[in-house]
């Protein structure tokens, strides 16, 4: 035999040998071996995922009734959305409201200006839910004025919030909201922003 011939059966002896020992134990995992008429077991897992505690609001609302001076604006600010999918085992969340104040033609004098004490807040119930646990509005009784109803955003009131119950939650509701104007309150469109919160 050449010297050729044997470094090729020398070689391909040595790339077989490697193959070999490369596939040695690289045997998928495989449960115990068990007897007959005995449970054989197999541990599975998954895994739930866990989400965020998020508030959603409308961008731009103007109120179903407008005021004169010495007067009640109001109407239904829309639909407030808390959507809670943290998967928590306590789940519980608050969400807070204020307002600014109200002005028109750039607020420079005073008759330009509804002060935040004067913007009226009144949850009302749920309007929807899903979930487990405990949904409270911050307010009840809610009406058209006068006079107005609801906790005045002049400082920060409670909206809607959530106790008990495990896993994921979320709640719907559309508050009311009055606003209480002077009569030295002068003519024009107010601009004003009512911001919610939710931890």
């Amino acid at each position: 035999m050449s010297r050729y011939l044997r470094a090729g059966v020398i070689a391909t002896g040595t790339a077989l040998v490697s193959t070999l020992a490369a596939g040695v134990g690289v045997a998928p995992a495989q449960a115990a071996t068990c007897a007959s008429g005995a449970a054989c077991n197999t541990t599975t897992t998954f895994d739930i995922t866990a989400g965020a505690l998020e508030i959603t609001v409308p961008d731009t609302v103007a109120l179903a009734n407008d005021a004169a001076p010495d007067g009640y604006a109001w109407g239904q600010l829309g639909a407030i959305t808390v959507n809670d999918a943290r998967a928590s085992a306590t789940p519980s969340w608050t969400a807070t409201v204020t307002s600014g104040d109200f002005i028109t033609a750039g607020g420079n004098d005073p008759g330009e200006t509804v002060d935040a004490t004067n913007v009226y807040y009144c949850s009302g119930p749920a309007t929807a839910t899903t979930g487990d646990g405990t949904f409270t509005p911050g307010q009840t009784g809610c009406a058209a004025p006068p006079p107005v109803t609801g906790e005045s955003l002049g400082a920060a009131k409670t909206a809607f919030a959530h106790t008990g119950g495990t896993g994921n939650n979320s709640a719907t509701w559309n508050p009311l909201i009055g606003i209480d104007t002077a009569l030295a309150n002068v003519g024009g469109t107010y601009t004003g922003t009512i911001a919610h919160v939710v931890a």
